[in-house]
């Protein structure tokens, strides 16, 4: 909807809403007075109807006394003449208008009745009416049947109380016609009675009426005080009187209702005029609105079609009518408003697609451009290179920004030349990209050359000179991709590859891309081999050169992958530490480990077993906890196992490794270094951690036979470690004269391919089942 019609439905709007609101209150207030004038006219017809039975009952009263005293009526009472009796009851009923006459026994029982409802002998039910006779004429309106009788009794006197005379008069719709019209009784007037529990009409009024059958299907208690309910879609006003009534009998009340649509109906003529002049006053409201609309909201839209224009990216003048007011002054703003943006959005456009520093194409522009060139021909040779400054770095940490931001400004400068019509962009803080369509290998490793030797020159300030230390790394298309973000990704590879080897030039390979998808798949296989037990641990003995026995073992972790077949430890367990996936393969050797360590122990093999932990291990405040309960699990005594924790993970975070360390310690649980030797750490260090064995690395135990060096270096170790308490354990023990060199100098275990080679626990079994090592230990 356009602004010009919502400001004119506004106008129309607020009209109607003012109109709306004057016709509600009006006939709210109408309303309200007349319910209030409702209430009160119930009220006095309600005391009015109890008048008119009270009169009722006088009269009756009188006639049926004037009847106790009828001397031949007592003398048939007296002689038990039933006929005579009954004759006179007839005659006088049908002067007083009972449909029911009785004569009530002084035991309570019924002598006679003119309309045969009783048995002779029956008790008469309204034994209470009797009682209250005595003192003066009872009366009480009784149900009986769903009819509704008004019971007048007296006593009959000769000259001793002899009995009692019962009047039904009834109360039907005709008796509640002529009370209507004898005074100002309501034209809704019911007489309702309870039945099983429910509201029951048993008369009507002249204006019929179903007050309390609708009451009475919603469940609804009758109002004994003035109140309004809905009743057949109509809005009226109800009171119930309680009448008179006999113990005996079901209560009986006089509904009333005043209809409130009743008393509405005269104002509806004035709510048709009202309406009509409403209708006439919106039309003329809306002519003058749309007139009032169009004069404010033509500049308005002029100024929004502008905008839109705007938005198209069309800065061009803004079109409106020069006008003197506000909104003309508006369109002038708006004008200067779109030609700074223009000038604001060429720059920002510049700003996002270029490096700040040198003027080069930024990483993102680079790349679209980049992509669209390969989409316009995807099988055509292209070469995307990335050249890196190793140094850059230490450049701009040493020398500041402002070195570092000439220094990038330079090397984009020198590398116009040799790139030719190639793109070059700056792609980092320290490394650029130069993108060659149409080259093959030779060409973009021929152009990486060019590169690195304009480079080669130092760069110069006034007081100092840099060398470069350049490198390029190349990624071709399409054999190493057909997107640019995998070329840019994988050059990068390249380029980390050359600074690695120390080349000037690399060129992307697959088998050494770390980051290849398929390593992202194999971790997500190990996971699942975790979670689905598809793992093995293989034990690789550890023989104690004292006795010449194996005493224990070492668990090492073997894969089985369904596709790519057995998987080394060095293919996944460096994988899973990057990922953050090695608690759970910890905690998975743990499991297996301990489980296995307690068979053997149940069996009298007294093997210890050694398993790996990792540094992000050490980091786990649970760990102690977790080790302790899969101990406690499976019953094994904590010194049939060992933990081993290479230098380097030590190394790492030593005070958050300490307690989780101590705490291990505390369970009895023995602690080995391993890879012991090849770190930073000392003796000295060494002394502050719960460990009880050094396990020298394979790195000095491989060339003993060779190397007088590394021999002093071993035997040094293991006196050393032995003055301070230290078992010692050489790993990678691969010849016989290595062996004899360690048991000459008193190493306590040796571990290698020389002993055994990792096994699964069946061969395992049947080795350790042989005894003593098969080839023997030097003592």
């Amino acid at each position: 909807m356009s602004f010009r019609s919502r400001l004119a439905w506004f106008f129309v709007a607020a009209l109607v809403a003012v109109q709306v609101l004057t016709a509600v209150l009006v006939y709210g207030v109408t309303r309200h007075q007349l319910i209030g004038e409702g209430q009160r006219q119930l009220d006095v017809a309600a005391r009015a109807f109890a008048r008119q039975l009270d009169d009722l009952s006088d009269r009756v009263a009188a006639s049926v006394q004037v009847l106790s005293l009828d001397f031949a009526l007592r003398s048939a009472i007296a002689q038990r003449d039933r006929d005579t009796v009954l004759s006179a009851l007839a005659n006088h009923g049908r002067r007083v208008g009972a449909t029911q006459m009785l004569l009530v026994g002084l035991d309570g029982r019924v002598e006679a009745d003119t309309a045969g409802r009783f048995a002779q002998g029956a008790r008469f039910p309204y034994a209470d009416l009797a009682e209250r006779a005595l003192q003066h004429p009872a009366a009480a309106v009784v149900a009986w049947r769903g009819q509704a009788n008004w019971m007048v009794v007296v006593p009959v006197f000769a000259p001793d109380l002899v009995g009692f005379i019962a009047a039904a008069i009834p109360v039907d719709d005709r008796l509640l016609a002529r009370l209507q019209a004898q005074s100002a009784l309501p034209r809704e007037v019911e007489l309702a009675t309870l039945e099983d529990g429910r509201w029951k009409a048993i008369a009507h009024g002249i204006g019929g009426g179903t007050l309390t059958r609708e009451l009475a299907t919603r469940g609804a208690r009758l109002p004994t005080q003035p109140q309004l309910v809905d009743v057949d879609g109509r809005e009226s006003v109800v009171q119930a009187v309680p009448l008179s009534r006999s113990q005996r009998s079901a209560p009986v009340v006089a509904v009333l209702g005043y209809s409130v649509d009743d008393a509405l109906r005269p104002y509806r003529s004035v709510g048709t005029a009202w309406a009509g002049l409403l209708a006439f006053g919106l039309l003329v409201g809306l002519a003058c609105a749309w007139l009032v609309a169009r004069s404010v909201s033509r500049p308005v839209e002029q100024l929004a079609a502008s905008a839109r224009r705007i938005e198209a990216g069309d800065y061009g003048p803004v079109e409106a009518d020069v006008r003197g007011d506000e909104l003309g002054a508006l369109a002038a703003a708006f004008g200067n408003m779109a030609q700074a943006i223009r000038v604001r959005e060429a720059h920002i456009l510049h700003q996002a697609g270029h490096d700040p520093t040198t003027g080069l194409p930024n990483r993102g522009a680079a790349e679209a451009a980049i992509q669209r060139a390969l989409a316009t021909a995807p099988d055509a040779p292209a070469a995307l290179l990335m050249v890196g400054l190793e140094r850059a770095p230490e450049i701009v940490k040493t020398l500041g920004h402002g070195v570092g931001d000439r220094l990038m400004r330079d090397v984009g400068l020198r590398l116009r030349a040799p790139a030719g019509a190639g793109l070059v962009a700056r792609a980092t803080d320290s490394q650029f990209a130069v993108f060659l369509p149409q080259a093959v290998r030779q060409d973009a490793v021929a152009t990486a050359m060019r590169i690195v030797e304009a480079l080669s020159d130092p760069y110069r300030e006034a007081d100092f000179s840099l060398d470069l230390t350049p490198a390029v790394g190349i990624a071709l298309a399409p054999q190493h991709g057909r997107e640019a973000g995998t070329l840019l990704r994988r050059a990068e590879v390249a380029l980390i590859a050359a600074l690695g080897n120390d080349e000037p030039v690399a060129v992307y390979d697959a088998a050494t891309d770390p980051h290849r998808p398929e390593r992202l798949s194999l971790m997500g296989d190990l996971q699942h081999a975790i979670g689905h037990d598809a793992l093995a641990l293989h034990y690789q003995p550890k023989l104690h050169l004292a006795s010449g026995r194996i005493d224990g073992a070492e668990g090492l972790v073997r894969w089985e992958h369904p596709q790519l077949g057995a998987l080394p430890p060095d293919a996944f367990i460096g994988l899973a530490e990057e990922t953050g996936n090695i608690r759970r393969l910890t905690r998975w050797v743990l499991a297996s480990g301990i489980a296995q360590a307690a068979r053997w122990h149940a069996a009298g093999q007294p093997i210890r077993v050694s398993l790996n932990v990792s540094a992000r291990d050490l980091e786990d405040a649970e760990l102690p906890r977790r080790v302790s309960g899969l101990l406690a699990a499976h019953g094994l005594p904590a010194e049939r196992i060992a933990l081993e924790i290479t230098e380097s993970a030590l190394m790492r975070d030593p005070d958050a490794a300490l307690p989780v360390l101590r705490r291990l310690a505390e369970q009895g649980i023995e602690l080995s270094i391993d890879d012991f030797g090849v770190g930073q750490s000392s003796f000295a260090y060494l002394r502050r951690l719960p460990v009880r064995e050094l396990k020298i690395d394979r790195a000095f135990i491989a060339p003993l036979a060779q190397s007088r060096e590394d021999r002093t270096i071993v035997r040094s170790i293991v006196e050393l470690a032995h003055h301070l308490d230290y078992r010692v354990t050489a790993e990678g023990v691969e010849d016989r004269a290595g062996l004899d060199y360690l048991a000459s100098i008193g190493c306590d275990h040796v571990q290698g391919f020389l002993v055994a080679s990792p096994m699964a626990v069946p061969v395992f079994d049947a080795f350790f089942a042989e005894g003593a090592w098969p080839h023997g230990a030097t003592a």
